[in-house]
């Protein structure tokens, strides 16, 4: 089975560089909506599964006009708690902001999600579509989310570092699963990037940073 996990198009948000998580609906900007495009040859045995957010059904809207979109509340963004709907420059100071950056993005924000905590619920998510894409058969899935959905799904199946997996809007990752007859994830194989979802001349476009260190994009 190929899994297809793509990232919902731009946001003020984005471009505000805002920890914008499963607490912010925002919906994509017009210039985002510019830079989508239809998917081009989407095989016929295929399902679409999606985050419950605005800008991840927007996107979907757009890449795939007319296919049913299944939603799957698991497939969320993470939960940022009390940084939500801020950026580096409002929080540089806070003492429970530096402690978060200090341990890698991997300590439980406060009110919010840790990496762990959000890797569980996003897996959970994606086992679901791919249990109820075996039953019927399905070869291809297309799931369109979130940057940190779709960190927190490749660093889990691929065993790599949460942040290795970083990807601009409407771009994204295809990978190979193999799942038993109950419908769970028994191996991921190989995996590339996937940008068919967007117009010519963005697919080099990159995403500003939240940190100076540009490790905490989403």
């Amino acid at each position: 089975m190929k899994c297809y996990l793509i990232r919902h198009g731009m946001t003020q948000d984005n471009i505000d560089l805002n920890f914008s998580g499963c607490q912010t609906d925002t919906p994509l900007l017009p210039e985002g909506i510019g830079m989508l495009d239809a998917v081009d040859n989407v095989p016929g045995n295929s399902l679409l599964f999606v985050s419950p957010m605005r800008r991840a059904r927007q996107t979907a809207d757009i890449m795939f006009p007319g296919m049913k979109q299944i939603i799957i509340d698991d497939l969320r963004e993470m939960n940022f708690g009390i940084f939500e709907a801020k950026n580096h420059k409002m929080l540089n100071g806070d003492p429970q902001y530096q402690a978060w950056l200090d341990s890698g993005g991997e300590m439980m924000i406060p009110g919010g999600d840790s990496i762990y905590s959000f890797r569980k619920r996003v897996m959970s998510g994606l086992t679901k579509a791919v249990s109820h894409a075996a039953a019927k058969g399905v070869d291809h899935v297309f799931v369109v989310a979130h940057g940190g959905t779709i960190m927190a799904s490749m660093s889990a199946l691929t065993g790599k570092e949460y942040f290795d997996f970083n990807v601009p809007n409407g771009m994204g990752y295809v990978i190979e699963l193999e799942a038993d007859d109950a419908g769970n994830i028994t191996s991921a194989g190989s995996y590339d990037r996937f940008c068919g979802g967007l117009r010519d001349g963005y697919r080099d476009w990159r995403p500003p940073q939240y940190t100076p260190s540009g490790e905490m994009d989403r």
